[in-house]
């Protein structure tokens, strides 16, 4: 069996089998300063004129471009005096890139479903992050914790499967064996918004643009009787869901772009708005809410801690590399939300996840994880070392690598609630 998981590798398991089947324990974590063992995926075959890269006879072109960028508003390469300065003008600078600018509104938020689990509440509801965007979202509340409570916001992975979003990481009765053969997957079957709420922790997590209840719905599916939210499909049809959404995706993209938004500026601002909602609950301590998400919720955590003073601590799983390492052969791995058109010239990836500073950060990477390319996730942790050792607070940085691939691993998840505990 290929043990190696990819986007590309979901899909098509979704496709066929309507089932994840994975067998690759991971073994125990390490906390280090920043070592990285050499990934599980293919490096750039030196051999061959254009490297193995998927954009063939266009690789040099694409890669002479991106090497020109500079980025001229690191940390490291700004040095600034005043902290606080450089990232109120780093941060006006990445919410230019992104380009997303609704009109404000209030949440009105409206609970759908509240259910009793006995040391935690399970609410489900909706709220709305701009005019006319309605997010469904689940609240955990814990029964036992002193309330006001610190709050989690959990964010959830991409992975090629569309047809559920939150659900994948908030367990709950009943659930799809697709779902839970997922969370075994990449999270070792366990629920970590649950296991945060037991803790202690009020826990925030909303469908990703795209994903769940977000999911892209077509008017041949209306014509079918299908993929309208009233009831689960057949795992036959919940692959094809997938496999389309997935090849829809670049269609999606590319029309946003056209209509002057992008992915990452949806993505962010729902996120931003995320906490807006969470501190009109009362149940949530506003001063003291962090956040964690895989893969692509890894993604938006860097942008979410980075952008948001209200984020105290974070947690990154699965997503952490510098993006000038991506080309050659890591480029089919990326998603239409990985970079805002223009911003590399001023900040790469770490670079915007270091304007959380003084803030702590933890990264979580699997040595195996085919996503990325070794010298960039390496890159992307000397960065952000660096980044906290100039000023004065190496401690607020730790990165957990284990011996696995792309996920996030009990143990790993055992860390990331002792950081909150630490720093929340």
């Amino acid at each position: 069996m290929n043990t190696r998981f990819t986007r590309r590798d979901a899909l098509s398991l979704l496709g066929t089998a309507g089932s994840l089947a994975f067998s690759s324990p991971s073994r125990p974590l390490a906390t280090d300063s920043g070592a990285i063992p050499q990934a599980g995926g293919a490096p750039a075959d030196q051999d061959k004129k254009w490297k193995g890269s998927a954009l063939g006879n266009l690789y040099p072109f694409i890669k002479r471009e991106q090497q020109r960028t500079r980025q001229r508003l690191a940390y490291l390469n700004r040095q600034p005096r005043d902290l606080e300065a450089w990232k109120a003008e780093a941060r006006s600078r990445v919410f230019d890139s992104l380009g997303y600018h609704p009109d404000p509104c209030e949440p009105r938020a409206t609970i759908l479903e509240r259910v009793d689990k006995g040391d935690y509440i399970r609410e489900r509801l909706t709220f709305h992050t701009a005019p006319g965007v309605e997010v469904p979202a689940y609240l955990l509340v814990p029964k036992r914790a002193r309330l006001p409570a610190p709050a989690v916001l959990a964010l959830h992975d991409h992975s090629g499967f569309y047809y559920w979003g939150k659900e994948r990481i908030v367990e709950n009765e009943n659930e799809h064996p697709m779902i839970a053969e997922f969370r075994r997957a990449r999270y070792d079957g366990v629920s970590y918004p649950v296991t945060l709420a037991r803790h202690g922790y009020v826990v925030l997590t909303i469908d990703m643009f795209y994903f769940g209840d977000r999911r892209l719905i077509l008017d041949e599916d209306l014509e079918r009787g299908i993929n309208d939210h009233s009831k689960i499909e057949s795992p036959e049809t919940i692959g094809q869901i997938n496999d389309r959404n997935g090849k829809a995706e670049h269609v999606v993209y590319k029309n946003m772009i056209d209509a002057g938004f992008t992915w990452a500026g949806v993505l962010v601002w729902d996120d931003v708005r995320s906490l807006d909602y969470l501190q009109t609950r009362p149940e949530a301590d506003p001063k003291r809410i962090a956040c964690t998400g895989l893969s692509v919720g890894g993604f938006r955590t860097n942008f979410l801690a980075g952008l948001d003073p209200r984020i105290k601590a974070a947690c990154i799983a699965g997503w952490m590399t510098s993006f000038r390492s991506l080309l050659p052969r890591y480029e089919s791995y990326t998603v239409p939300a990985g970079w805002p058109p223009g911003l590399l010239d001023d900040l790469d990836y770490p670079d915007v996840g270091s304007l959380t500073m003084p803030n702590p950060l933890m990264v979580v990477h699997g040595s195996r994880d085919s996503l990325f390319p070794p010298d960039g996730v390496r890159a992307a942790f000397q960065t952000l070392a660096h980044c906290y050792q100039a000023i004065g607070k190496p401690e607020r940085f730790q990165t957990v690598t284990f011996d696995g691939e792309h996920k996030f691993p009990l143990e790993a998840q055992r860390r990331m609630v002792a950081w909150f505990d630490r720093w929340v």
